[in-house]
């Protein structure tokens, strides 16, 4: 009796091929594999377990930060605290839609398709302030002001401290002994307003008054704080949301905004932003820059300065929302021709040549996806990049397809 051919078990260094004729799958590689974890020597192990840690109605997005994972749970927002394995709802939010952030300072800021949020060690509040969009109309009275036109703007403040935007500051002639006798805006709960002056003929506005109520301008002190935020505004709502250093990137649409360095909650309506041609479907921070997926792969650096400078990595784009940072400092995301991952270096100087690699090219293709997620898992010695995705029509035209041969006898 025949012996039975042995089952080969490994090693596949090579790991998946699928570009390769089913009937001459080089050396060290395998057609394919299901339920299996590739291990570092090249072997397969049965794939990891799970266990149940919380759940839900209608979870549709989870979001990390410290001891918490943030979930959007239907119309609920929800925090679980890994330590106690207890649940906490922090508020109502949009039913379907957006749940993208990243953290800044061991701080969450993260968008739901609605709202900007920022959270942190259980507390929940806005990511922006309110801009002022109107400046308030004072009346002239009787004080010290010499004549001339006086530049005036108010901006609120919340009760955390932080100073939101205003619009185009007001311009106000007066004649010799005037006042400006202001009736200030309602501030945010637990905020105040406050009221920037400048001094006659004078471009720079200075801290006049900071509360509520109304006040009465009848000198101008210019030894004080400057208003630094006229002309910005508070975050936008985002389809993704990447840190760098001291900066938030936003991407809405076809635009990519940043945020002002080292101020999170603020932007600038009229600079800082990049245009694409198409909507961009990623975001991801590696080799002290941004990588960006839109109508090709884009890496934008010097973020933080007002210099910043882009070059394109990829003549094509990726898969919407795949990308992800990995434990080694870089970051990976899927395309059509497989995987990508970020290499540390630039070999063309003013290219981004180099700057990534297609690192499954040559083997795997996988199949045409319109979005995706990814995550990095580390078990058994080994760092894997997971990726799921929601499947496109039609195949990957460099897949080889699996065939077989049958022939029909008929009596």
């Amino acid at each position: 009796m025949a012996q039975p051919t042995p089952i080969n078990r490994g090693p596949w260094p090579n790991g998946i091929d699928n570009r390769s004729n089913w009937r001459a799958v080089p050396g060290g590689s395998l057609r394919d594999s299901v339920n299996v974890d590739p291990l570092p020597t090249g072997h397969l192990n049965l794939r990891s377990g799970y266990e149940l840690a919380v759940e839900g109605t209608a979870l549709r997005g989870a979001l990390a930060v410290g001891r918490f994972i943030l979930l959007a749970d239907g119309t609920s927002l929800r925090a679980f605290n890994v330590d106690t394995n207890t649940t906490t709802t922090l508020a109502t939010i949009a039913g379907a839609g957006r749940f993208v952030g990243d953290l800044f300072n061991d701080e969450l800021f993260f968008c739901t398709e609605n709202q900007t949020l920022r959270f942190k060690d259980g507390v929940l509040r806005d990511w922006g302030v309110t801009t002022v969009s109107n400046q308030p109309v004072p009346t002239i009275g009787t004080g010290g002001l010499l004549a001339g036109e006086y530049q005036c703007a108010v901006t609120f403040v919340d009760a955390y401290g932080d100073e939101g935007g205003t619009v185009n500051p007001l311009v106000i002639t007066v004649t010799d002994g005037a006042s400006l006798d202001f009736t200030l805006p309602t501030p945010p709960s637990g905020g105040a307003v406050r009221l920037y002056v400048g001094p006659p003929q004078a471009s720079t506005l200075f801290l006049q008054y900071e509360g509520s109520g109304t006040f009465s301008c009848s000198t101008v002190a210019q030894d004080t704080a400057r208003l630094e935020t006229d002309l910005m505004r508070s975050p936008v709502v985002a389809d993704f949301v990447a840190r760098l250093n001291g900066v938030i990137a936003q991407a809405e649409g076809k635009v990519l905004w940043l945020s002002a360095p080292l101020r999170p909650h603020l932007r600038e309506a009229g600079r800082r932003f990049f245009q694409f041609a198409a909507d961009i479907d990623g975001v991801v921070a590696a080799e002290n820059g941004l990588f960006v997926l839109a109508d090709q792969t884009y890496f934008i650096s010097g973020v933080e300065t007002d210099d910043p400078s882009q070059v394109t990595v990829f003549p094509h784009g990726g898969v919407r929302g795949s990308m992800v940072e990995t434990p080694d400092n870089h970051a990976a995301w899927m395309t059509p021709y497989g995987l990508a991952k970020t290499t540390g270096q630039r070999l063309a100087p003013g290219s981004g040549t180099g700057m990534a690699a297609l690192i499954s090219a040559a083997r795997f293709l996988p199949e045409p996806a319109t979005s995706g997620a990814s995550g990095v898992l580390e078990l058994n010695g080994n760092q894997l990049v997971v990726s799921t995705m929601h499947r496109a029509e039609g195949d990957n035209p460099l897949r080889t397809s699996d065939y077989y041969e049958a022939e029909i006898v008929t009596p």
